[in-house]
């Protein structure tokens, strides 16, 4: 029987990212390597020299293919995944959900903001988010 499995993309490419704790001890992570996939996202050489840099340093598998039929092919009992707005990404996580299991993985907050706040400009943002950036424990901007 296949393994469970971590899909990371390249929204989440770090060891520390919570997706590894949420998995089961041992899990396999992968990261398909889709020029298609790359190719309409636009990325630059540089960029995906930067990514496939960091995937080199990670104890992950790179599989080269297409991310849907890659993971098809593994048929994993469960597919945790780095949680994401990307479109491009979401359309993919949307497929597979036909196929297997998935879970979403939130990523730990950057800043601690209260909630209804609006910011018309990232100087805004930063103005209340510097604030807790920093901590070791997260804050709070209350």
């Amino acid at each position: 029987m296949n393994a469970p499995l971590i899909w990371l993309h390249e929204e989440a490419l770090r060891i520390s990212h919570p997706v590894f704790k949420a998995a089961p001890a041992g899990t396999r992570a992968i990261f398909a390597w889709d020029d298609a996939y790359f190719k309409s996202t636009g990325y630059t050489l540089k960029r995906l020299i930067f990514i496939y840099e960091t995937l080199c340093e990670l104890p992950i598998d790179i599989i080269y293919g297409n991310t849907l039929h890659v993971i098809r092919e593994l048929a994993p009992p469960a597919l945790f995944i780095p949680a994401t707005n990307n479109p491009l990404i979401m359309e993919i996580v949307t497929s597979l959900k036909a196929v297997v299991p998935i879970d979403l993985i939130e990523d730990e907050a950057f800043a601690v903001i209260k909630k209804g706040a609006e910011f018309r400009r990232f100087f805004q943002y930063w103005n209340k988010a510097e604030k807790t950036v920093f901590l070791h424990s997260g804050g709070s901007d209350a």
